[in-house]
């Protein structure tokens, strides 16, 4: 039986949760030395292309440890009940993974575990996953294993300071993307699990983590940009009457670039469709 989307009552951990930022971390100073070890010993062969493969650019990559027969793709996580879900053969070489995820999610039952990885240079688009927010019942907590500031992970528009060690809830339901402009893979162990009122309280309890200097987040350098696009005519000549979203995107990419900032077509990209989206919003009653 699955379990019933959880209504934001007044009071209740998913109306907290819904009034917060879109992540929270849920906890820190994870030891996670025995699992990175476990996960850097799996063969090549358990490792393949994330199935999303429209929404990066080939350095996205996954294995399953808690995975079930139903998905119609590899290492895909499925919508199903809690109770279809099995350990994976690699689950048994992973004892640390096992605790760690035992350790967070108490009696939550246990649907997908998997491993994620992003290469140096690896970009994930913007994209949306439904049903996996408290809203739903449901929540997806990341544990980085392995990263870096070089890493930039952003949910509806906002950096998400992860850092390994540290567990975290987002609401991946909204818009989000992620860059590694590292020379090192990122690893992230990813779990989805039902929200039991124990975790939406932890997650409740949770905090936003500790920022990072903002002088080398790209979107915060396209946001200086933007600014100067506003007090200068001349830039503001340079964009008007582009049409094409995506030759809008390169040419603003080229500005920035020539007036000091330095950030990626993702960034212009992913505001345009933030604005898109509120201008739309502003006709649902």
């Amino acid at each position: 039986m699955t379990t019933a989307p959880l209504p934001d009552r007044p009071g209740t951990a998913a109306a907290r949760c819904a009034a917060f930022p879109p992540a929270r971390r849920i906890a820190h100073g994870v030891d996670v030395g025995a699992a990175l070890a476990e996960i850097g010993a799996l063969p090549d062969a358990a490792w393949g292309a994330h199935f999303n493969s429209g929404k990066h650019n080939g350095g996205w990559h996954v294995t399953a440890l808690r995975s079930t027969a139903l998905s119609p793709l590899p290492a895909a996580p499925g919508e199903f009940s809690a109770d279809l879900y099995r350990d994976d053969a690699a689950m048994e070489h992973c004892p640390a993974v096992r605790s760690l995820v035992s350790a967070l999610v108490g009696d939550a039952p246990l649907k997908s575990v998997r491993v994620l990885r992003l290469a140096p240079g690896g970009e994930i688009l913007e994209h949306t996953d439904p049903g996996v927010g408290l809203r739903d019942g449901e929540a997806r907590l990341h544990l980085p294993l392995r990263t870096h500031g070089a890493v930039f992970f952003y949910v509806d528009g906002e950096r998400v300071p992860m850092r390994a060690g540290e567990w975290w809830y987002a609401d991946f339901s909204l818009p989000h993307r992620v860059s590694n402009r590292g020379t090192e893979d990122r690893l992230h162990l990813v779990v989805d699990c039902k929200a039991t009122p124990a975790l939406q309280e932890a997650i409740a309890a949770g905090d936003a983590g500790d920022p990072y200097p903002p002088e080398q987040d790209p979107q915060w350098r396209f946001a200086q940009f933007r600014q100067q696009v506003f007090g200068d005519p001349a830039l503001q000549d340079r964009l008007l009457g582009i049409r094409a979203r995506e030759d809008f995107a390169r040419e603003c990419v080229q500005l920035g670039r020539e007036h000091g900032q330095d950030f990626t077509e993702a960034e212009v990209l992913s505001a345009m469709a933030c604005g898109r989206d509120r201008w739309k919003r502003q006709w649902i009653v």
